[in-house]
């Protein structure tokens, strides 16, 4: 059988254990910046919350997407390259995001517009914390390669 699963019942082998690895990686860190969200929201949530879960789906992918890149840049130019890296992209994603929400606004009807000092706060606030969180990215990442043999 050359399918890459073991027998019925048997443990993963590492082909598929590594192919979901980063899905694994990715999609944790979606559940528990979901219940972060969540804590922070309104009970209910605003209709604008199904805006923000569209795109933690979208990062979830990308991070899922990107972690095997991540592996291959730490085995070719080491752990630091890809913390700096990650870093970089989480900034940069924040930025991206707070600016979107910045430009169209918020999805609650009822909040006024945002002030240029407002928008240059979440901006600043939202890049900070995309770096920090590409950085535990990053970490984890590390953390969680296959190891070559």
């Amino acid at each position: 059988m050359t399918s890459g699963a073991g027998a019925p019942g048997s443990a993963p082998t590492g082909r598929s254990v590594s192919k979901r690895r980063p899905w694994v990686v990715a999609g944790s860190f979606g559940v528990v910046w979901l219940l972060l969200l969540l804590a922070g929201s309104d009970r209910p949530p605003p209709p604008g919350f199904a805006i923000v879960l569209g795109i933690l789906l979208v990062l979830v992918a990308v991070v899922a997407v990107a972690i095997p890149r991540l592996w291959q840049v730490q085995r070719e130019k080491g752990a630091r390259r890809v913390l700096a890296l990650s870093t970089v992209l989480g900034a940069v994603a924040g930025l991206l995001i707070a600016s979107g929400f910045a430009l169209g606004g918020s999805g609650e009807p009822s909040r006024p517009e945002m002030s240029l000092q407002d928008i240059v706060i979440w901006l600043c606030v939202l890049t900070v914390v995309g770096a920090v969180n590409g950085a535990l990215v990053g970490a984890v990442t590390v953390l969680t390669s296959p190891r070559s043999h």
